[in-house]
Formats: C-alpha cells, sequence, structure tokens
C-alpha cells in the first residue's frame, strides 16, 4: 500500500515540476543559474566570516541552511523513497547508510531554519487579506518576501518534520513490538511524502517570488 501511495505521491509531484517549468512558471536554467549563484556566494562569504557584518553574516548562514536542508531533503527522499518504490523493500545497505548519515543534518538544519526564519514569517493581517485577494481574483503571489504562501508551506513544513523525526528516534528505542515498529515505519514514510510536497510547494514559491 505505501508502495502505491508512494509512487503515486511521486508521480504527482515530479507531473507538478514539470507543468511548472513548461507553463515557465520556474524558468530551469534561471533557477540552475540562481541556485549556483547562492552556493557560490553562500561559500565566499564563509570564507571570509570574519569581515562580515553581522546582518551580513546571519544572512549567509540562513542561506547555507536552507541550501543545506533542501540538498539533505532531496537526497532523503531518493534514499527513502526509490528503494521502496523499485525494489518493494525496506530501505537498506548504501541506502540506509546514507538516509541515516544525513537525517541529523536535516533535523539540524531544519532547527536553524526555524530560528532563524520563525520571526519573519509570522503572520499578520496583511496576510489574511492577501490570500483572500488570491482565491477571489487569481492573481500572482504578492511579491512581498517572505508572502503568505512562504508563510504557510514554512509552517506546515515545520509541522511535518515533528512526526517525521519523532518517528525515526522512537524506532531506536525497543519500546515497541514489531508491529509497532511497522506502524511507525509507515508514519515516517507517510509524514516524509507530504513534507517533500510542501517542501516542493516552498521552494516553487520562492523562485517564483524572486522571479517576480
Amino acid at each position: 500500500m505505501f508502495r502505491i501511495i508512494s509512487l503515486l505521491g511521486l508521480i504527482s509531484i515530479a507531473t507538478a515540476i514539470v507543468w511548472a517549468i513548461r507553463s515557465q512558471l520556474i524558468q530551469l536554467a534561471g533557477t540552475k543559474q540562481t541556485l549556483r549563484q547562492q552556493s557560490l556566494e553562500v561559500a565566499d562569504n564563509l570564507k571570509k566570516w570574519r569581515a562580515l557584518s553581522t546582518p551580513a553574516l546571519l544572512n549567509t548562514l540562513m542561506r547555507f541552511f536552507y541550501l543545506t536542508t533542501l540538498g539533505c531533503v532531496l537526497v532523503l527522499a531518493i534514499t527513502g523513497f526509490l528503494p521502496v518504490i523499485i525494489f518493494g523493500a525496506a530501505v537498506s545497505n548504501f541506502a540506509l547508510m546514507l538516509h541515516l548519515l544525513l537525517a541529523p543534518l536535516f533535523a539540524i538544519g531544519l532547527t536553524a531554519l526555524a530560528l532563524f526564519w520563525a520571526q519573519r514569517h509570522r503572520f499578520n493581517t496583511n496576510d489574511w487579506a492577501s490570500l483572500q485577494q488570491w482565491f477571489r481574483d487569481k492573481k500572482s503571489v504578492s511579491p512581498e518576501n517572505p508572502n503568505v504562501w512562504q508563510k504557510l508551506f514554512f509552517w506546515l513544513s515545520l509541522l511535518l518534520a515533528v512526526p517525521v523525526i519523532i518517528s525515526t528516534v522512537l524506532m531506536m528505542y525497543p519500546f515497541y513490538g514489531t508491529s509497532g515498529q511497522e506502524s511507525l515505519l509507515r508514519w515516517h514514510g507517510y509524514a516524509g511524502l507530504l513534507l517533500l510536497a510542501v517542501v516542493v510547494w516552498h521552494t516553487y514559491f520562492v523562485l517564483a517570488n524572486k522571479r517576480q
């Protein structure tokens, strides 16, 4: 059952990405260039971090943790879902080792983003008005950074990360029997699939905001 749902979920996410690219809502070349430029800027700033002002250093750290967490989500999704979909078996061998290696980095990165971005992602009355305007007129999202959609998917990602992380931690302790471990594994997989979809949507709105 989980294999079928994962396959359908990944197909839906891939279809949405392809649709966004073909509709020119996301420009693939521009996205690659933006990510590459961001990565180079972050790497360069981290090399000379002693000379940076406090705001510039904080901005560099925010971008570093965002790019690192985004990369971890991508690799975790590949190692977590593809073996199940392709082979119909639980994650094992090299995929499992890589999955477990990146899991702490993902948790650290997400915690750092929560600390850095919680203040700027607070909802306000303008967000509610913007959301009503979007549903009423189907206009593009607000050019504010972050806009209401970025805030919404940011908080959803933090919310979904809780069962993903907790289920992983609980599986490490012998508190549950075989059926309990299997249930935790299913919860981990379903929550991870939803988290992947939310991260993709958040990334889309970040890129769409930059495009505007």
